[in-house]
């Protein structure tokens, strides 16, 4: 019999999301914060990114939300300290009613959920895996870390499911359900779901499966992995057909890129690309940037920058 988990009135709920690179986390909570928020709850956002520059949490800035930024590895290992540092920063100034951490796209989320458990001023409220249904073709390609986030987790979510067949996403339940049985799965038709579906889930059946772990080696998983990033910054103009064809014709081992930039109209525009496929949208605060970010995650991507710059400039 599992253990009741209480919430005491001292500690905040916290809800992780988990999921490979590009599988549209940031627009999910994007879209799940503009709904809290219309409901006047209070909310802090915990962004994790492998690489030295984390361009979704600066967009997000523009819409009111206190961020915290925590760069150049996982924490789910490496940034550890830094991640308590911003809990409790986040809590004393801000008093939110919920905090959602954006894991990297190579974090190990039950070692996190282990973190967010011991932590005195936290309360655990769902770990969430996001799939995009639309680029994935099972696991056998994939890290380790890429199966664990399917296997601990409390819900899954089908993103870009408006792109694809039903014959697709039967396939993909086929895949999920190869490594997880028991996960309930919710679909995120242009990367909204129900917020009632995401918050206030019991976490205590989780509690099993993470005790029942195999104990992941997290000392540097990412290093393991092979994964790795780059940020190019520069101030040339861009067509987006111009620079679609230089990220198209990238290396396919830079499978995730996004960034902003500055068209030929002199308008921001952030773009986000999952392997060949890559989607724009207009800045809404077209001041808050004064130079290009391009970044790109992949497996050994830092072999490909001295190409790669080439090619942008």
């Amino acid at each position: 019999m599992n253990e009741v988990t209480m919430q005491s009135p001292q500690q905040t709920p916290t809800t992780v999301f988990s999921g490979f690179l590009g599988s549209g986390k940031t627009t999910i909570i994007s879209n799940l914060i503009e709904t809290l928020q219309k409901n006047n709850i209070t909310v802090a956002y915990i962004k994790n990114e492998i690489g030295d520059t984390d361009i979704d949490a600066q967009l997000l800035k523009g819409k009111n939300i206190e961020t915290k930024e925590l760069l150049n590895g996982c924490i789910c290992c490496t940034l550890v300290g830094p991640f308590e540092s911003a809990v409790t920063e986040l809590i004393d100034r801000y008093h939110p009613n919920k905090i959602i951490i954006e894991a990297s796209g190579a974090a190990d989320p039950s070692a996190i959920a282990l973190m967010i458990g011991t932590h005195p001023r936290l309360y655990r409220d769902g770990i969430i895996s996001v799939i995009d249904v639309e680029n994935f073709e099972g696991y056998k390609d994939l890290s380790t870390t890429a199966q664990r986030q399917t296997q601990f987790t409390d819900l899954i979510i089908f993103n870009k499911v408006e792109m694809v067949s039903l014959e697709q996403k039967k396939a993909v339940v086929g895949y999920v359900r190869e490594l997880n049985t028991h996960s309930p799965i919710v679909e995120a038709p242009e990367g909204k779901v129900n917020p009632d579906l995401i918050f206030g889930i019991d976490p205590a059946h989780l509690d099993a499966s993470i005790a029942g772990s195999t104990g992941h080696d997290l000392k540097n998983h990412i290093h393991d992995d092979h994964f790795s990033a780059f940020t190019i910054k520069n101030t040339q103009k861009y067509s987006e057909a111009a620079l679609q064809a230089i990220l198209e014709s990238l290396p396919k081992s830079l499978f995730r890129t996004k960034g902003v930039f500055q068209n030929e109209s002199d308008n921001w525009v952030s773009f986000n690309g999952v392997g060949k496929k890559i989607t724009f949208m207009l800045v809404d605060n077209q001041t808050q940037f004064t130079e290009n970010i391009f970044v790109f995650i992949g497996l050994h991507a830092d072999d490909f920058k001295a190409e790669t710059e080439a090619k942008l400039l």
